[in-house]
């Protein structure tokens, strides 16, 4: 039969047991042979008009010799289309049904081109494994966690594949892999509440315990891609340990990443300069490409151009493949953005259920790190800075505020953990920049020493900048922004995102007073002095918060735009 007559293939429907029952029932179709049966029916695998699946089922509801005949072809019709719907309810009893009749081979069932898939992957899926139709199912909450959990059980200890997708970036550069899907992982940031939360970190702990590690890079593709501002942005999840820093997360959930060391005999003191072979095979490779110019050869991620599902290289490209990073950084202005939106933010689903109880987890973690030897003496005080600076707060959160957190709320809080990192700028390991690039490798650092993990602040992210995004982003925020030029330039790009185009215009350095001359006198007379416009918006290091920035911003505008009347040089 086709899928089109199987609106709800339940396997258990054709249980014996339901035999049994109709056995004991007096029913004329009982009393009719076999064959006028399938006269009637339509004999499955011969016929190509058989009856629809409801008038199916109700047929062999009524005659158990009926039954018979269809029992195995109906498992094993659509390619195992029982097996699917099974897996798609998350529902073990049919599964193990299935498996009676020999109906659940490790297959792939094929996508339709659009509204195919939902899962949240790099590259959108052409075909589903068993392993996909089961995660795609929890993460549309069609099915309990619990029965999720149970589902996977069954799959591992019959040796499914658990591996990434073979349509996945990971392949264009990588014939192995024994990492799960990226997928389960970006469940985890998708979260509707904790009893998720804990089940998909039992499925990940699951996976694990069968020898699957956790993907060591994410997202790479989608990086490389970005415009290099939007890479200076927070939001993507690069690696799993991005998401365990996050308030959601149980700490425990560190130790399930810190497995994926230790089997592999890591010593978080020591440092490298190559790559610990145990590491190649993880880390993996990265494909990229040169791309020819006259006189040189000059890389650009963005000769990596998307199709659907695979990469496709510019004109006059030169394709290589490269190690990957083998070490890691965790930028912490990013961490500390996660636990802003966790403390302040409507749109992620965690809350505090007491007040504090943020901080409490992050000190969890931090003793976690520290009893795997991944913290250095500095890298342990910026955490705890951080863990002090959430419990200095006063400011209204969005467990604590009855009326909702307004703009000046959100703008002390990230305030206050921004203030907690600015001492560590003056230490120059600390206060650097991850410069490894798919084309150059790690450019700053050829031929140093580098251990597996460090905790940095990336000299490239600009916190006001992060800040003004998320007022433009916030549409309860952005209506009530109270700037000299209201709300002009104000507007939604291609992208669903929210610019403000006066505000970049300033910052950017777009538009600059006229240069002018002034004579000036030393001991050796009179000379002339061109006096240049060297305005810029002070670096989030000295000091200053947010409102005052708003307020430097505003006055710039104005004098720029208002008193002495400049033409803006670009629309």
């Amino acid at each position: 039969m086709s899928s089109d007559k199987i609106p709800d293939q339940n396997p258990e429907s054709l249980s014996p047991d339901t035999e049994t029952t109709q056995k004991s029932q007096s029913l004329t179709l009982d009393l009719l042979p076999t064959e006028v049966l399938l006269q009637i029916s339509g004999e499955p695998g011969k016929d190509q008009d058989t009856i629809s699946a409801e008038e199916f089922k109700g047929l062999c509801l009524l005659s158990p010799p009926l039954s018979q005949v269809y029992l195995h072809p109906y498992y094993l019709g659509d390619n195992c289309g029982a097996f699917r719907q099974a897996l798609r309810n998350a529902n073990v009893k049919a599964m193990d049904r299935c498996a009676q009749f020999g109906a659940v081979p490790d297959t792939k069932w094929e996508l339709p081109e659009s509204d195919g898939c939902k899962c949240i992957s790099e590259r959108r899926h052409t075909h589903h494994r068993p392993i996909d139709e089961l995660l795609e199912s929890v993460y549309l909450g069609k099915v309990p966690i619990e029965n999720g959990i149970n589902a996977l059980k069954w799959l591992l200890e019959r040796r499914f594949d658990m591996k990434e997708q073979k349509d996945q970036a990971w392949y264009e550069a990588n014939t192995h892999c024994d990492h799960f899907p990226d997928f389960l992982i970006t469940m985890l940031s998708k979260s509707p509440d904790r009893v998720y939360t804990e089940g998909i970190c039992q499925m990940i702990k699951l996976i694990q315990s069968y020898g699957y590690s956790l993907p060591f890079a994410m997202n790479l593709d989608t990086y490389w891609h970005l415009d290099e501002r939007d890479r200076l942005s927070p939001g993507l999840i690069r690696k799993p340990l991005d998401e365990a820093l996050r308030s959601h997360c149980p700490p425990y959930f560190l130790e399930v990443i810190m497995q994926d060391y230790i089997r592999r005999r890591v010593d978080f003191s020591s440092t490298h300069v190559l790559p610990p072979v145990f590491m190649e095979s993880w880390a993996g490779k990265h494909k990229f490409a040169y791309k020819y110019t006259s006189s040189s050869l000059v890389f650009t991620p963005n000769n990596l151009v998307f199709a659907p599902n695979s990469v496709v290289f510019a004109p006059n490209s030169v394709v290589f493949t490269q190690d990957q990073q083998w070490w890691k950084f965790t930028n912490l202005l990013e961490t500390a953005w996660g636990i802003f939106l966790d403390l302040m933010d409507t749109s992620t689903n965690w809350a505090e259920q007491y007040r504090g109880e943020a901080s409490d987890i992050l000190e969890q973690k931090i003793k976690i790190f520290a009893k795997y030897g991944i913290l250095n003496e500095i890298e342990e005080e910026m955490l705890g800075s951080i863990v002090e600076a959430m419990r200095s707060m006063s400011t209204p959160t969005k467990t604590s505020s009855i009326t909702g957190v307004t703009d000046w709320d959100a703008q002390c809080c990230w305030d206050t953990l921004v203030k907690a990192l600015r001492p560590f700028t003056t230490e120059w390991d600390v206060y650097t920049v991850d410069n490894w690039t798919s084309g150059e490798g790690d450019i700053d650092t050829w031929g140093d020493a580098h251990r597996y993990h460090r905790f940095i602040i990336d000299r490239e992210w600009n916190p006001y900048e992060m800040y003004r995004n998320y007022q433009l982003q916030n549409d309860h925020i952005r209506p009530m922004l109270d700037r000299p030029w209201g709300s002009k330039g104000v507007a939604k790009g291609d992208d669903g995102w929210w610019m403000d185009r006066e505000w970049t215009r300033v910052v950017r350095r777009e538009d600059r007073l006229p240069s002018y001359e002034v004579i000036r006198e030393d001991e050796d007379g009179y000379y002339r002095v061109m006096i240049f416009d060297d305005w810029r918006l002070p670096e989030w290091i000295h000091g200053q918060s947010y409102r005052e920035i708003e307020k430097v911003v505003s006055e710039r505008w104005t004098d720029l735009y208002v008193t002495r009347g400049i033409v803006p040089k670009f629309p």
